[in-house]
């Protein structure tokens, strides 16, 4: 047959070109996924590719190209491709500097080749954690620090009711600060470091959830303890000096545990009267509103705090008289051993008003420092401890999160108030914001 097409560089890739080859490293590979919707099912995966002039390109591969070539590509290694479609790159989902990308299916041809070290190997732009709050909220970067701490694997349901993995990491840098690293499925699940540990991450998108935090993209990768980069070296060495000084007290936390997104700090803050004044709550839409504010916490109600729950769909269950500590979810129909979370009443006052408001879980945890399946043990051992834990947390000044949407209850329309954010009031932070809003007073 006639020979195939010569190699040639990743930058002369264009839609017009027909028939080519480029010869690149596989820099990354992201898991496999699946879709499913009217237009029919699928499946596919990702993976940058590099050549030795420096320059990348994103490769797609679907349907019977991923049975192909999934197990083929591996991380670092080298390989001729061929006979793919060259298409606009959708930047939804790339962040690299090429207005192309590739796409394959099962009649690509895909050869591995020997390595003799002329193409580069995976790159980095290391982003300082310091300097996070000056990101943009969606921005994708990398990250070099240490693992401060490492949680355990974690699953959540999403609307759509699909069923992932997670894991959250705690990361440190010489900028003085740290932040939360959010770790997915195959990643979370193959996690295998430790608190110590220097770890690089390629391809993290920042969020403005609980303050500010990071979440690995489907396309980004992590490495840990890595030899070849400088960075980690200057990591390692702050490390070990802050050990010797007693620790990372001075470190800024830009992540706020168990406190929830969309909460800035340069956000303008409202008065409970807001509420009424501005209707907030009351589109004619139906959508929330949201709103910031600093209100003093003067009530808990310490009755029905928590309900017992599936542990996969989160749902309230109920107790199985013939079977003690197991619960029946008709939700997920199967007989479960229920979770407890929170469900907390609570008022806060400003000095317009007071008002009545709504904690669930993750926002309850931080506010009470406790699961409720252990409150719910020391309640058994000492009755007054819920009375006093919930007196330790009253009169105390917050900056609250807060959704507000009005809900029909009995044929009433009723203005529902639900924390998505709770923290306890650091005068520090206070002075920050307050010289923020003399300064824009005054511009």
């Amino acid at each position: 047959g006639a020979a195939g097409p010569s190699v040639q560089p990743i930058s002369s890739l264009s839609p017009f070109v027909g028939r080519w080859a480029i010869r690149a490293r596989v820099l990354d590979k992201a898991p496999k996924r699946t879709w499913n919707n009217a237009r029919g099912s699928g499946q596919l995966f990702s993976c940058t590719l590099a050549d030795d002039q420096g320059d990348a390109i994103r490769a797609t591969f679907f349907q019977e190209g991923v049975d192909r070539f999934f197990d083929l590509l591996q991380p670092e290694q080298v390989y001729i491709f061929a006979k793919g479609t060259v298409k606009t790159a959708n930047k939804r989902f790339s962040n690299l500097p090429n207005d192309y990308e590739l796409s394959f299916d099962a009649g690509a041809e895909v050869t591995p080749v020997a390595d003799d070290n002329t193409i580069v190997r995976q790159k980095y732009c290391i982003c300082p954690i310091g300097s996070l709050p000056l990101k943009d909220k969606g921005s994708i970067v990398d990250l070099c620090g240490v693992v401060v701490d490492a949680g355990e694997l974690a699953s959540i349901t999403t609307r759509a009711g699909e069923n992932l993995k997670k894991r959250a990491l705690t990361i440190a840098d010489d900028s003085g600060a740290q932040v939360e690293l959010t770790l997915w499925q195959t990643v979370a699940e193959g996690w295998t470091g430790s608190a110590g540990q220097v770890l690089v991450a390629k391809g993290v998108r920042v969020s403005d959830f609980s303050g500010i935090s990071l979440s690995l993209t489907q396309q980004g990768s992590i490495s840990v303890e890595p030899t070849d980069l400088p960075q980690a070296a200057t990591v390692r060495a702050w490390y070990q000096t802050q050990l010797q000084g007693g620790g990372l007290q001075a470190v800024q936390t830009l992540t706020q545990k168990g406190m929830g997104a969309g909460v800035g700090g340069s956000e303008d803050r409202k008065p409970f009267a807001a509420l009424r004044d501005e209707g907030l709550g009351a589109r004619a839409d139906g959508k929330a509103d949201y709103l910031t504010i600093r209100a003093t916490l003067t009530y808990i109600k310490q009755e029905n705090m928590w309900y017992t729950a599936c542990p996969e769909c989160n749902r309230k269950v109920l107790p199985l008289p013939d079977q003690p500590g197991l619960s029946r979810c008709d939700r997920c129909e199967k007989t479960v051993e229920p979770t407890y979370r929170y469900l907390l009443s609570l008022t806060c006052n400003d000095h317009t008003g007071s008002q009545w408001l709504t904690c669930f879980q993750d926002v309850a945890v931080g506010l009470l420092g406790v699961d409720a399946k252990e409150l719910n043990q020391r309640q058994e051992m000492d009755p007054t401890s819920i009375a006093t834990l919930c007196k330790s947390l009253c009169f105390r000044p917050y900056i609250l999160r807060v959704r507000a949407r009005e809900e029909t209850v009995m044929d009433e329309r009723r203005l529902k108030l639900v924390v998505q954010r709770m923290e306890r009031v650091t005068f520090s932070r206070e002075v920050a914001h307050l010289q923020r809003e003399i300064a824009a007073y005054g511009a």
